[in-house]
């Protein structure tokens, strides 16, 4: 007489953990092809224009100082002048784009601006020379169309370049004198049509900043140092809308200090929107194989159960067989979800592997009531897995509960078992 039970066991937990090295390689494989999917991205964003910051536009004043003895007239350093009133609004259609097998979105802005300045007052040694209006944009490549700016009643022509007032790159009109430009109010108005990916960010430098923007992507991340006040999203896409004021930017002085130190894309506070992909396949299937030990686990759990209870011989390498099939579903679930959506990469992946094990268990269980019982376990535990992965917030307490029900069921279908004398059952000859 020995302890069969508990040899058995041994035996199927070894396979259950030597089933952790397939998962772990498939685990690795996902991330490769993420790597492969971020760095392609990379490459088209460096190719044709990443993600687009937007600061301005600035009023930026030359100026002389006088004094000395004798007295004598030297440059001093210019002037960044914060519009008091911002107006920003815009449309942002998406289009798809693929290189390879990887989807890139890319965004074309039609921008408008408008609002207006208000001029430092004139006198004592220092005197106002020529006035600029400056724009800032992180990546000029993504520029396709800039008209003329209306301001003080004036039309004016944009050109490349920031000139030399600390902002590193973007657009400059010459707007000709100071003196010029106080005769009517310093009211500006101008388009811009940008492209980028993934990203636009826009800077609220005015004293008083409003910014509306809209797009056909139903996805936005409304992202930024400032929460939307207003937001309204669809399958058709989004609305959103800022108003955002000195006090809570820090001002024109908080601007000037930005651009004065190159870090007016790096460190200044922004708002913006994101073009996220809600359904990741990469993410998806990396937080699916977290999950396959259990899937693992729970099937050797009810395989081992149908032995005791139905009297059913499974060989280990049976158990083997079932745990790879497990294991490669994994596999064919990321292969699939870079070709197609997720839900149905993930409807494929399931129906294949569920077939394959029914077909596969028909034979030991002898039972087409047992098979058929076997295949609806299959299909929950599939279920209960897509469940989890789309409903990442409730993921911990709907796996709980999974675990819970698993174990109760485990034990009410063994409550009347008599282990003692299970575990002393001599082996078959």
């Amino acid at each position: 007489m020995r302890s069969i039970l508990f040899i058995r066991l041994a035996v199927v937990s070894a396979i259950a953990a030597a089933l952790l090295v397939p998962l772990n390689l498939i685990q690795g494989k996902i991330a490769e092809r993420r790597a492969r999917a971020d760095a392609v991205q990379t490459t088209f964003a460096a190719e044709m224009g990443g993600s687009q910051t937007i600061a301005g536009p600035f009023l930026a004043l030359t100026c002389e100082e006088s004094g000395g003895e004798p007295a004598t007239k030297r440059p001093c350093p210019a002037l960044l002048v914060a519009p008091a009133s911002l107006d920003i609004g815009g449309s942002l259609p998406v289009e798809q784009r693929y290189r390879g097998i990887y989807p890139i979105r890319l965004y074309r802005a039609n921008l408008s601006f408008s609002g207006e300045f208000e001029l430092p007052r004139a006198g004592g040694t220092r005197t106002w020379k020529n006035a600029y209006l400056v724009l800032a944009i992180s990546d000029p490549r993504g520029i396709k169309n800039v008209p003329s700016v209306e301001i003080a009643k004036q039309q004016r022509e944009f050109r490349p370049g920031a000139l030399d007032f600390g902002i590193k790159t973007g657009l400059h009109a010459d707007l000709g004198s100071v003196d010029e430009l106080r005769k009517a109010p310093a009211i500006f108005r101008f388009a811009l049509e940008l492209t980028g990916t993934s990203r636009l960010d826009v800077a609220p430098v005015g004293d008083l900043s409003r910014v509306r923007l809209t797009s056909d992507w139903p996805h936005p991340s409304l992202a930024g140092a400032f929460p939307a006040d207003e937001r309204e999203i669809s399958a058709a896409g989004f609305t959103a809308g800022w108003r955002v004021n000195q006090f809570a930017t820090g001002g024109g002085a908080h601007w000037r200090d930005l651009a004065s130190t190159g870090r007016l894309f790096t460190d200044a506070r922004v708002l913006g929107v994101s073009l996220v992909e809600p359904v990741n396949p990469y993410s998806l299937s990396f937080r699916a194989v977290e999950y396959g030990f259990l899937f693992v686990l729970f099937t050797f759990s009810a395989l081992a159960l149908v032995e005791v209870v139905w009297g059913v011989n499974l060989h280990p390498v049976q158990y083997g067989f079932v745990g790879l099939a497990l294991a490669v579903f994994f596999l064919v679930l990321i292969a699939l979800s870079e070709h197609i959506r997720f839900v149905y990469a993930y409807l494929s992946a399931a129906t294949a592997c569920v077939a394959l094990l029914t077909y596969y268990l028909r034979h030991p269980l002898e039972s087409l009531a047992r098979t058929g019982l076997f295949a609806g376990f299959f299909v929950a535990l599939y279920g209960a897995l897509y469940m989890l992965l789309k409903s990442e917030d409730n993921a911990l307490l709907l796996g709980s509960l999974l675990v819970f029900a698993a174990l109760a069921a485990v034990m009410v279908a063994t409550r009347r078992l008599d282990w003692s004398a299970l575990s002393k059952r001599p082996s078959p000859a």
